[in-house]
Order: C-alpha cells, then sequence, then structure tokens
C-alpha cells in the first residue's frame, strides 16, 4: 500500500468518526433564547429581592437608631414631670422662710407653712411612687427595716419596732431606702430580782 493510498484511507475514517453521544442533547436556538430570557427573568427577580433587603435593612438601621435615641431622650426627661412639682414645694418653702423673716415672733406662722411644705412635698413624693412605710409597732422584718438599737420595753412584744429613727420609703414595690429603727427586747431580769428568786 502506498502513501497515498493509506493516507485515504485515514481521511475516510475521519468523515466518518464523529465523538461519541455523553447522553446530553442538543438545543435548538429557540430553547436557547427561551434559556436566555427565563434566565435574564432570575436575574433581574434576584436584582429587586437585594433591592428590597437593602431597603429593609436600612429601615431596621433607621429604626434602631430612633429607637436608641427616644430611649435616650426618655431617660434624660422621664422625671421632668417630678422635678416640676417639686418646684411648687421649693417655692412654698421659700414663702414660709420669707414669713419667718418679715415676723420672726411668728413661729407659729412658720410651723404653719413648713407642716404645709412637708405635706406638699409628700404628696409630691406619693405621685411619683415614693411611698411611706409604717414601721412602728410592725414585726421587725429586716426586708424594710435597719434595727440601729434594741430598746428594753414591757410595753410592745418582743422584735417589734419600738423607735424609728429615719422612715423607710417604697418605690412602687421596691425598698427605696431602709427605715432605722429601734427594736423592742425583753427587759432583763434586774439583781434585786435576781436574789429574791432565790
Amino acid at each position: 500500500m502506498t502513501m497515498n493510498e493509506e493516507f485515504q484511507d485515514h481521511e475516510d475514517e475521519a468523515v466518518e468518526w464523529a465523538p461519541p453521544s455523553s447522553g446530553q442533547e442538543t438545543v435548538s436556538v429557540e430553547e436557547l433564547e427561551k434559556l436566555t430570557q427565563a434566565l435574564e427573568q432570575k436575574q433581574q427577580e434576584a436584582a429587586e429581592a437585594q433591592d428590597r433587603y437593602l431597603r429593609t435593612y436600612a429601615d431596621f438601621e433607621n429604626y434602631r437608631k430612633r429607637m436608641q435615641r427616644d430611649t435616650a431622650d426618655f431617660r434624660k426627661y422621664a422625671n421632668e414631670q417630678l422635678a416640676s412639682e417639686l418646684l411648687s414645694v421649693v417655692d412654698h418653702l421659700g414663702l414660709a422662710l420669707k414669713h419667718a423673716d418679715d415676723s420672726p415672733q411668728n413661729a407659729q406662722g412658720l410651723r404653719e407653712g413648713v407642716e404645709l411644705v412637708h405635706r406638699q412635698f409628700r404628696d409630691v413624693l406619693e405621685k411619683a411612687g415614693v411611698k411611706l412605710f409604717a414601721s412602728h409597732g410592725q414585726p421587725f422584718d429586716p426586708a424594710q427595716h435597719n434595727a440601729v438599737m434594741q430598746v428594753e420595753t414591757t410595753d410592745l412584744p418582743e422584735n417589734t419596732v419600738a423607735q424609728v429613727m429615719q422612715e423607710g420609703y417604697l418605690y412602687h414595690d421596691k425598698v427605696l431606702r431602709h427605715a432605722k429603727v429601734a427594736v423592742a427586747k425583753r427587759p432583763a431580769a434586774s439583781a434585786d430580782g435576781a436574789e429574791n428568786n432565790e
């Protein structure tokens, strides 16, 4: 076989040869255009979803900042009403002192003025949630009372508040300040009483 004949045989083989099918179908131009349009539509939907996400995120960030600002303002001005009501108490106290200066011998007028201010001040505190709690004659309660001394007495049961040195206050249901109290205890038996018993 000549070289030309051999080359011709190989050329025939090349024409007959086709790549093996890999199980993939060929796609027509129309199908390719449909797939391209579907891809473009999905890309547009994804872009719109990302835009909605970014807008929602920005809205949330603005809301968070607004809430922080509102919370700071609330803390700053929470006691504005209380401060406003305390101003009238200060005014009345000033009037009571002025009245004392105008007539130093009129102690009764000064006392009445100070009592009025004291009562008004307690009313303002009550409106703000600060309440005085009763202690005298009550059983000693370490959650509300701070015992500073014991008093021997037969007038009150043992471990009862016999004397209040400083009033205690509640802020709503929480103890704002413990009352400083003297607690009753039984008198110690006197030396004479002990000798008589023997």
